[in-house]
């Protein structure tokens, strides 16, 4: 027995895995009960889309069961951090960084880029940022551009409660200009309108780029999977891409 409990005190001390005991493979992974079509969609209970997709076929390469747990935007954060969620995807360290601050959150490499600008009618694209007295957002979602102009008054924020509403508000001049991503304004434009230009990305004024990222407090070594794997199958990721319309750059 002395054999085995200088095993136990080793695989205590170095952490490695006691015989018989399997490493973990379940996760769950927190992600925005929201449509945000093309990225991803889980505003009706189920998570779908690129990210989805992604996700899934990382895991079956890796041998991991990943469950995923939609839930409304302004609580993921809060879930990764109280340890009810794995992993949460999408995620940017530039998102509410005052909630961040201190916390030991690991991030995966860059996955796919987004744009988050400022859509105009048509008839008002070129007008300088000081037209925009309103500016319109869906809720949850922050526009990190425009934070100044907030912060000092010289804009007001109104959040609608989906992309219907605020292409409404801002169509009927209710609003100068609305803030979200570009291409799920697109993507819902189309959907809800039968255009995909009903508004217009006005690169002049303010707007920002990042990187969609997967995220965890307490699993930095899948973490370091998923980055080996996304290097490894570049043709898959911009595959996935393609397929669902992620290629498009309306800034070009």
């Amino acid at each position: 027995m002395k054999g085995g409990w200088l095993g136990i005190l080793l695989a205590a001390l170095f952490g490695a895995p006691l015989m018989g005991v399997a490493a973990q493979s379940h996760y769950v992974v927190g992600v925005e009960s929201i449509d945000y079509r093309p990225f991803q969609s889980g505003h009706r209970g189920v998570f779908e889309g690129f990210g989805r997709d992604l996700l899934d076929a990382f895991a079956a390469a890796e041998g991991l069961e990943l469950h995923y747990l939609p839930l409304p935007p302004p609580r993921l954060l809060v879930s990764l951090l109280r340890g009810r969620v794995d992993f949460k995807y999408p995620d940017d360290p530039s998102w509410q960084p005052q909630s961040r601050q201190g916390k030991a959150i690991h991030y995966s490499r860059p996955i796919v880029g987004y744009l988050d600008g400022t859509l105009v009618l048509p008839a008002h694209l070129g007008r300088p940022v000081t037209r925009i007295r309103t500016l319109g957002t869906v809720v949850g979602f922050t526009p990190l551009a425009w934070l100044d102009r907030l912060g000092n008054g010289q804009v007001m924020l109104k959040e609608n409660a989906d992309f219907a509403a605020l292409f409404r508000q801002v169509l009927d001049r209710r609003l100068d200009a609305a803030y979200a991503n570009v291409l799920v304004a697109r993507d819902q434009s189309w959907r809800l309108l039968k255009r995909s230009n009903v508004l217009v990305f006005d690169p002049a004024l303010p707007h920002a780029r990042g990187d969609y990222r997967l995220s965890s407090l307490r699993h930095p070594g899948v973490l370091a999977r998923f980055d080996r794997w996304l290097l490894d199958h570049p043709g898959q990721l911009r595959a996935l891409e393609e397929r669902y319309g992620l290629v498009w750059d309306p800034a070009e």
